[in-house]
């Protein structure tokens, strides 16, 4: 993920707020992830840094220092747990960050896992907090790291438990956690009375083995499974990233992944416990690298090459259709 991938994240922002960002300080910026209320932009770097940016003037507001290695991966965590920001770097070190105060950054808990962590993903905060570890060792190990609130008096604080499974060999490239509103919400039918609260929790991977695939965990969140392997006749090349498509209501949940040779799929599953299958899957113009839902899961946003972006819309007949190019 080039300087120039993210530039174009960062110019999309700074197009609509006025904002830009000096990025020449960092080195290679490998990624960017906005928090949750859009004000603030964290970046990984080279350099082994982590900045915190003020999303309102383009200034540093944090350097987060920890990291023995290139800093590869961010995750925000959402909601009751804002305060906190995930790091992985190429010599598999995972940083979890606590801002203890405004731009006060504490390190809250650190692991290690085999090989580099490539990606790391909080969970939506409904679940606990959760975060995922993509592992880029051969094996392809998938790293699940829950806390677990202390009980009682004097119970001595957090507890952290780590869940590794094998999920892809030769690396896990991408990871996505499904949402977690319930897909009955805007169901109908005598069932929908007895529907889940909140959705079960769920999570798709891709890998080096070229495989997209959905897992799910009991109720403790403690053994994983998998569910589905999605798959297509069309999907061609090296999987490169996998999104989970936000879900605002409708019952049936969308995921969609891209390769390195342009192929871009949607698979959807009409409702939790049916079959998953091929919504449909056409060819970007160049490598398609990163994938990003709109918050309403209308817009599929495709990062093309170094500096490229192509967003699309479904159209008539599940036909997915370029309604914007950025260069």
């Amino acid at each position: 993920f080039s300087n120039a991938s993210i530039i174009v994240v960062a110019q999309l922002h700074m197009e609509m707020s006025g904002v830009s960002y000096d990025l020449s300080v960092c080195g290679t910026v490998h990624d960017a992830q906005y928090d949750g209320a859009g004000r603030r932009l964290a970046t990984a770097s080279s350099d082994r840094i982590v900045r915190v940016w003020s999303a309102d003037t383009g200034a540093v507001l944090s350097e987060l220092r920890g990291h023995r290695a290139p800093v590869l991966t961010l995750s925000w965590a959402k909601g009751r747990f804002a305060g906190l920001l995930a790091s992985g770097s190429d010599d598999g070190q995972v940083i979890i960050w606590r801002e203890v105060r405004p731009q006060d950054w504490q390190i809250a808990h650190q692991m290690h896992v085999t090989g580099s962590a490539n990606v790391v993903g909080f969970c939506p905060p409904e679940y606990g907090l959760l975060l995922a570890v993509a592992g880029g060792d051969d094996l392809g190990v998938l790293t699940v790291l829950l806390r677990r609130e202390a009980s009682g008096a004097g119970g001595g604080g957090d507890h952290w438990q780590a869940r590794s499974f094998p999920a892809h060999q030769g690396g896990v490239a991408s990871l996505s956690w499904g949402p977690s509103t319930s897909p009955a919400t805007m169901a109908t039918g005598p069932a929908v009375g007895r529907a889940a609260a909140i959705a079960p929790c769920r999570l798709a991977t891709t890998g080096a083995d070229g495989a997209v695939c959905v897992w799910h965990t009991d109720t403790k969140m403690e053994a994983w499974k998998k569910q589905h392997t999605l798959e297509a006749q069309d999907f061609g090349g090296l999987p490169r990233e996998v999104a989970w498509r936000p879900n605002v209501g409708v019952p049936a949940s969308f995921v969609a992944a891209c390769t390195d040779s342009g192929s871009v799929a949607v698979w959807v599953q009409d409702m939790d416990g049916q079959p998953w299958r091929l919504r449909s899957c056409w060819q970007a113009n160049g490598d398609a690298r990163r994938l990003a839902w709109s918050c309403s899961g209308v817009i599929l946003g495709v990062s093309v090459g170094d500096a490229g972006t192509a967003l699309y819309r479904e159209g008539a007949n599940e036909k997915w259709e370029l309604v914007s190019s950025l260069e």
